[in-house]
């Protein structure tokens, strides 16, 4: 599944001819796409099963940070507290790790920051599930998104849940609305 944001700045297209330009894509995509549109004080009519709930794989990420700079703002964290990377944290088989490939044997201290910047930037499944762990499991970060007011946003598992059992990644979901 791919993420696609699409933004169009100083181009006077119509809802219809919007509406085309996603269906078009979406045909090239060969896949299940969903798309909802959004303008302040517009009202457009170019979204494509925008109250489906694809899963979210990857993009739960953004909102664990945001969860975890949370927590620091209320100080439960600093940001360059040195969190301990576990043995148990690692993956087999392999996935995409970073961190893992730089500490194959872990047991060694990481800073929050870099977890942070590993998971958002580099997609790194164990930094986000160490990040997922210090801050008490996906429920953590569903409660944040939850307080933020928030509607249509799923988080029920970790990386290492979704590598086990890939169905699991459908109880991870947002909706494009």
């Amino acid at each position: 599944m791919h993420v696609i944001f699409l933004l169009f700045l100083g181009v006077p297209l119509l809802s219809q001819d919007l509406s085309k330009v996603i269906s078009g894509i979406a045909a090239e995509a060969q896949g299940n796409v969903a798309v909802a549109c959004s303008l302040p004080g517009v009202k457009l009519k170019c979204g494509l099963n925008e109250k489906s709930q694809p899963p979210m794989q990857s993009v739960f990420k953004l909102p664990l940070a945001m969860a975890v700079l949370h927590a620091v703002e209320q100080g439960q964290f600093q940001v360059h507290q040195p969190i301990r990377f576990l043995k148990e944290d690692r993956f087999f088989p392999k996935t995409h790790s970073p961190l893992q490939d730089k500490y194959p044997e872990a047991d060694v201290d990481v800073p929050l920051s870099e977890l942070m910047r590993l998971s958002v930037s580099a997609s790194d499944n164990v930094a986000a599930d160490v990040l997922l762990r210090v801050l008490g499991g996906p429920q953590k970060v569903q409660a944040f998104v939850d307080s933020l007011g928030i509607q249509g946003f799923q988080i029920k598992d970790g990386e290492r849940g979704l590598h086990r059992d890939n169905q699991l990644q459908y109880r991870n979901w947002w909706t494009p609305v």
